[in-house]
């Protein structure tokens, strides 16, 4: 009998696209028949490639995202919601912490924090294709196989989406609900958060036995065992940490969120030090695979020397060997392509090229519409480590925003393509490979090679007040820099959005999951344990060795030295270490506002007033002094507990009453 594919269990209208999982250009829409699609291997994989046309855009990191991204936390601040001079361009982070999202106002102009619906239906797909797989006649034995895995690495994934976004799912299984039922057919109760990451992992780690280690060039994207076993890693770690494990974090925030049908708890109000066993096993699994390292370039003539307190072994066993700068900067700018970047474990190159405009300097083809916070810019070391409040006499950190002979004297070659000019501020120099690779501060200096409009290339870009990138000279359509301070992460030296002679931008690689993430997730993990713990028949205990070894690959790759006697000694120390340290590494890769969920100190964050550099002032009247950030979008920021879940919509809660809301959200 035929049946056309046209809602899922949840049904609502969507607004999402790809990510580069497959060539999902070409694909049936849901209206193709249930009797056509096993009759080929061409059918019934554009049939799959429709199922993964729905998920969320994953290389969307500033606006029109299905996550909170770079604005929803500290890491970044934007002036809001502005119009281009064609459509609305909203920042979702913003929209959030600024009390704007409710359960029936959850999506703009191409995003939505609402991926339930569209999530429930890549599941119903996958769900339909599985059992089918081995009817299909023209399909060879390997190629069903590696379907089969695939298809369930996306139930998998699309679960994870729920998962992060909006809490605890329904778990189906295998179960393919009918369509057009009475309302009570699709009465269910929502599985608890453990449950949902059991069973996530779980068939991620099913999907990983039929994946490839490696993918060919012309199918990146697609995922493979690693990607799968990094996810689990990555959800284990989650699980384990205080938001989600008991302890005084969970009850606080969690302590009333029961299921109504039987009272249980959807997030564990009891500690298990187990989870960070699990946590540290997961990790472990991807490093024993002996596939991945750290993204390194060899130094050069131009490679700044090492401090005399940074390790000078080959690396990694120190960072000697390496040009440090070049080692971060060029797997994010799309110098390195991301089939040569062995740290990538995951990643796609889709979103993340155009949204370079909103940190282009408006004087140079871009807005000026994302800033970062003065927090931010100060958890940077200098080159040697120290604290900016504990400077060497080496790389001393000098601050007189006052005083216009606080200058570098000289232009300096930090890197083969990077050069801090002369007449910078000197709060800037002297600072680690990681603050020049990622920050755009008043002074940096904009290349813009591929245009040879020579008024639009080498640029030293400022944001004080009269500056031609400042508050008053370039503001449209009611944007600026807030804070003096943008991200640089990505930016290429050739990359132009201006200017005459074909300017281009370098196609970037989104960094879904990589291999830093993953030592330092072993190092957390073996941090938070007390006691040993048996997991797949290996022990893992609380070892300092181990937790140093993964660590201070991280650290060393930047020019840094590693972790202190002290800060491994102590758990507490070695937590606010490697707190720090996700911080910086992780910088706008949409990492910052899970974790200081899954930590807890979100709230003890927004406490602390967001700063910048006083943009109403001219360069030496008070530009450089920190000053509490006044535009609206931030006297407007507030924190509140239910940002922990984006909620259910209220479609979902009508559809299938016996839904359980998300703490602090309308029912």
């Amino acid at each position: 009998m035929k049946k056309a594919f046209i809602i899922s269990i949840l049904l609502s209208s969507s607004l999402f696209a790809s990510c580069e999982f497959l060539n999902v250009d070409d694909y049936f829409e849901d209206t193709f028949s249930e009797d056509k699609i096993f009759d080929s291997q061409y059918n019934i994989e554009r049939y799959f490639n429709g199922a993964v046309a729905r998920l969320p855009k994953e290389g969307r990191i500033y606006y029109w995202c299905s996550v909170p991204g770079a604005t929803g936390s500290d890491e970044a601040v934007s002036c809001g919601t502005f119009y281009n001079g064609f459509l609305d361009v909203s920042f979702p982070g913003t929209e959030l912490t600024t009390d704007k999202i409710s359960y029936t106002n959850m999506s703009g102009w191409d995003w939505t924090f609402n991926v339930w619906p569209e999530c429930y239906k890549i599941i119903r797909k996958v769900n339909t294709i599985l059992p089918h797989i081995d009817e299909v006649p023209d399909m060879n034995a390997f190629d069903k196989i590696s379907l089969r895995a695939q298809a369930r690495f996306l139930r998998a994934y699309a679960y994870y989406w729920i998962l992060q976004n909006q809490g605890p799912a329904i778990l189906l299984g295998d179960q393919i609900l009918d369509t057009n039922e009475t309302p009570d057919y699709y009465q269910a109760d929502r599985n608890t958060y453990d449950e949902c990451v059991d069973y996530i992992c779980s068939e991620l780690e099913a999907a990983a036995e039929g994946l490839e280690t490696e993918q060919p060039v012309d199918l990146f994207g697609r995922p493979t065992k690693g990607a799968a076993l990094a996810l689990v890693a990555r959800l284990r770690l989650q699980a384990a940490s205080p938001l989600f494990n008991g302890g005084s974090v969970a009850k606080r925030y969690f302590g009333n969120f029961k299921r109504k049908s039987d009272g249980v708890y959807y997030i564990s109000q009891e500690y298990d030090e187990r989870k960070w066993a699990l946590a540290a096993a997961a990790a472990k699994r991807v490093i024993d695979m002996n596939i991945y390292e750290l993204h390194t370039v060899p130094a050069d003539e131009y490679t700044m020397p090492l401090p005399a307190n940074v390790p000078s072994a080959e690396f990694p066993a120190g960072a000697g060997g390496i040009d440090p700068f070049r080692s971060y900067s060029e797997m994010f700018t799309g110098e390195t392509t991301n089939v040569l970047n062995k740290e990538l474990i995951w990643g796609t190159t889709e979103n993340l090229t155009d949204q370079m405009d909103v940190i282009f300097p408006i004087g140079l083809g871009g807005t000026n519409a994302i800033s970062i916070p003065q927090r931010i810019i100060d958890a940077y070391r200098m080159a040697d480590g120290r604290d900016i409040d504990n400077a060497s006499a080496e790389y001393p950190y000098e601050n007189r925003p006052y005083d216009r002979t606080c200058v570098t004297t000289a232009d300096k070659q930090i890197s083969k393509d990077y050069v801090l000019k002369g007449g910078t501020y000197k709060a800037y120099d002297n600072r680690e490979p990681r603050f020049y690779a990622s920050i755009g501060f008043s002074g940096a200096y904009w290349t813009m090679e591929s245009t040879t409009q020579q008024d639009m290339k080498h640029k030293v870009v400022k944001y004080h007040n009269g500056a031609e990138n400042g508050k008053t000279a370039t503001q449209m359509y009611g944007v600026y820099n807030l804070t003096g301070y943008t991200c640089r992460k990505y930016v290429h030296p050739r990359d132009a959005r201006a200017g005459s002679g074909n300017p281009r931008m370098i196609t970037k690689t989104f960094p879904i999951i990589r291999y830093a993430e993953i030592l330092l997730s072993y190092a957390e993990a073996l941090n938070n344990l007390t006691t040993t713990h048996e997991v797949n028949g290996e022990s893992f205990s609380r070892d300092v060795n181990a937790m140093a070894e993964a660590f201070n690959q991280v650290r060393y790759r930047a020019g840094l030295p590693g972790a202190e006697q002290s800060e491994l000694a102590s758990a507490d120390a070695f937590n606010e270490l490697i707190q720090r340290e996700r911080m910086v590494e992780f910088l706008h890769e949409n990492r910052r506002y899970y974790d200081i969920c899954r930590w807890g100190i979100f709230e003890e964050l927004e406490r602390e007033p967001l700063t910048g550099l006083n943009v109403d002032a001219d360069e030496w009247e008070g530009f450089y002094a920190p000053t509490l950030i006044s535009h609206q979008s931030i006297r407007e920021r507030k924190f509140n507990s239910k940002y922990m879940f984006m909620p259910l919509h209220r479609d979902e809660l009508r559809k299938v009453p016996s839904l359980d809301q998300n703490p602090g959200w309308e029912k």
